[in-house]
């Protein structure tokens, strides 16, 4: 990936300078005037795996697997689905837990605006939202007859939907050594705020939900108490931006751009367990930016 980035890189910077070569000498720098830039991006976010085991099901976890296999008539429940597909099963009970619960990679949008004091520098106020999609497996054991070839346990998955948004305030730095490239960096402070949209156990095709199971315990037949509680919780964080500014004209640019994210996430009560320490998430995105010239001009 490193040595793509560096070839597609490697071109811009070379069909940039064959460009510029072949304007006139007393050519004007283009977007250099002071004002707004408004932009809308979108591209892929790499998360630190360490906030993962929130969704594990491990018991250390207020939200666990123990949920359904000590609750005696989800326990039938499964057992009866199990054995459904295991004929020769008499007992059975939870083994391993998830050892390598992981986020896969998630789409981000964004939207934002910047307001140039001069050529140079300018001050920027982001949004971007992404949304994350975690899992693992687990097993569920059970005995098996001596001399039996037959399989001892079963693998089933338990999986989450997390939600991340993100405001960042950064003082942005555009160098002008190119009439159409233009490389720039940001260096920014993050509120961020978390919000679990889901964590269920799906077990032999069946979706057992976990987070309401912490609100109420389970009877068949019985009435269901809502759940109310809101699984989310504020952040904060830093950020460092890099990036190229691809000019086409005074009001229109594409900049593509690489954010290092140093993030806090889940200080509240609301996800107790969560991981807080600061964790390094990594996007790629593509801006397309648009000045205030444009409507200056109509």
């Amino acid at each position: 990936m490193k040595n793509k980035l560096f070839v597609f890189g490697l071109f811009w910077f070379s069909f940039g300078t064959i460009f510029a070569q072949t304007k006139e000498k007393n050519l004007n720098d283009t977007w250099v005037t002071p004002g707004f830039d408004f932009h809308v991006g979108g591209g892929i976010y790499l998360a630190d795996n360490s906030t993962a085991n929130f969704y594990n099901g491990a018991p250390e976890n207020e939200v666990n697997l123990g949920l359904l296999f000590n609750n005696t008539y989800r326990f039938n429940e499964i057992s009866l689905l199990v054995k459904n597909n295991y004929p020769y099963v008499d007992s059975m009970w939870l083994g391993d837990y998830p050892r390598n619960m992981q986020y896969k990679v998630g789409m981000s949008i964004a939207l934002g605006a910047k307001y140039k004091f001069n050529k140079n520098w300018g001050l920027s106020l982001n949004y971007s939202h992404v949304q994350l999609t975690a899992n693992d497996v687990f097993l569920i054991m059970f005995d098996v007859l001596p001399g039996n070839q037959r399989n001892n346990y079963a693998i089933e998955t338990i999986t989450a939907t997390e939600e991340r948004s993100f405001f960042e305030l950064s003082v942005s730095r555009l160098f002008h050594v190119n009439p159409i490239l233009k490389p720039f960096v940001e260096l920014g402070v993050q509120f961020n705020f978390l919000k679990v949209k889901n964590l269920s156990a799906i077990i032999e095709d069946q979706t057992f939900d976990l987070l309401s199971s912490v609100s109420t315990v389970y009877i068949p037949g019985q009435t269901t108490t809502p759940n109310y509680r809101t699984w989310s919780a504020p952040g904060y964080g830093t950020s460092l931006t890099g990036g190229v500014k691809i000019v086409f004209n005074e009001t229109f640019s594409l900049d593509p751009a690489f954010t290092l994210s140093l993030s806090s996430l889940g200080h509240s009560d609301n996800v107790a367990g969560f991981y807080t320490g600061l964790t390094f998430n990594y996007i790629f995105m593509v801006r397309i930016v648009m000045s205030d010239l444009y409507f200056n001009k109509k």
